[in-house]
């Protein structure tokens, strides 16, 4: 198995503080909330808050002590327009398919070792889940990710499993997952061109994960996902949809 990518403890200790701090918003989180879950010492999580703060990545919330996203983040999520060519080319198809179907759609992009939400479509008044632009999972995590794992070389397969081992343990689930178990899954999506995950994170809830490989040389790759009841996703009605769903996306 591939070896996982060598980083700087301290930087990558500052990049997971600005992902935790993504993650709860404008009321931001105590200097002791950021080391518990940083898993360290405070002073150590401070040294790496002080070089945020420098930065603008980091700012003093409203309540003291308390910190959150600073404004170098919008700053620079303006500047960097990629991906909006490629979200504009899908953006319709994933717009008739939710229109059709009802379901909420997702466009998943790879970041890193992790799979992030780069565009949802909703027209559904109905309650399902909802992960928004922005959330981000462990690649491996949901039929999206899986569908984005399928399309790499099998090196760069194993080098994710490795890297994210301890956070598929973690990540909660209503079933074990592992990194063999998410090697299953990219594997039979591979096998089947598109992504399944049966049941493995919310109760009755399933997912489809079709890949979207990119076609010029700075694009990316990308998968457009959608979660369905379980009892819904009989083979027959898996196809149908990827058919559809490839259909509107064409």
């Amino acid at each position: 198995m591939a070896k996982p990518l060598s980083s700087s403890s301290n930087a990558e200790r500052a990049l997971d503080i600005v992902l935790a701090l993504g993650e709860v918003g404008p009321e931001g989180l105590s200097l002791a909330e950021i080391a518990e879950r940083m898993g360290c010492a405070k002073s150590v999580a401070h040294r790496s808050l002080v070089a945020l703060l420098q930065k603008g990545f980091a700012e003093p919330t409203g309540r003291y002590g308390h910190y959150r996203l600073g404004s170098a983040v919008p700053m620079l999520a303006r500047r960097q327009e990629r991906l909006e060519p490629q979200v504009q080319k899908v953006r319709p198809g994933m717009t008739e398919f939710a229109r059709l179907t009802g379901f909420t759609v997702y466009l998943i992009v790879q970041s890193g070792v992790d799979a992030v939400c780069a565009e949802m479509i909703s027209r559904s008044t109905r309650r399902q889940f909802s992960m928004g632009v922005g959330y981000r999972v462990p690649m491996g995590v949901g039929a999206g990710s899986l569908a984005l794992m399928s399309l790499l070389p099998e090196a760069a397969i194993q080098q994710i499993i490795t890297a994210n081992a301890e956070r598929y343990l973690k990540h909660p689930s209503g079933r074990h997952v592992d990194g063999d178990v998410i090697l299953g899954q990219v594997t039979d999506a591979q096998r089947r061109g598109y992504a399944l995950n049966m049941g493995y994170y919310f109760p009755g809830q399933g997912g489809i994960g079709l890949p979207r490989p990119s076609q010029a040389p700075h694009d990316v790759n990308m998968a457009v996902s959608f979660n369905a009841p379980l009892e819904m996703m009989t083979d027959d009605w898996v196809e149908s949809q990827i058919a559809l769903l490839r259909e509107c996306l064409a």
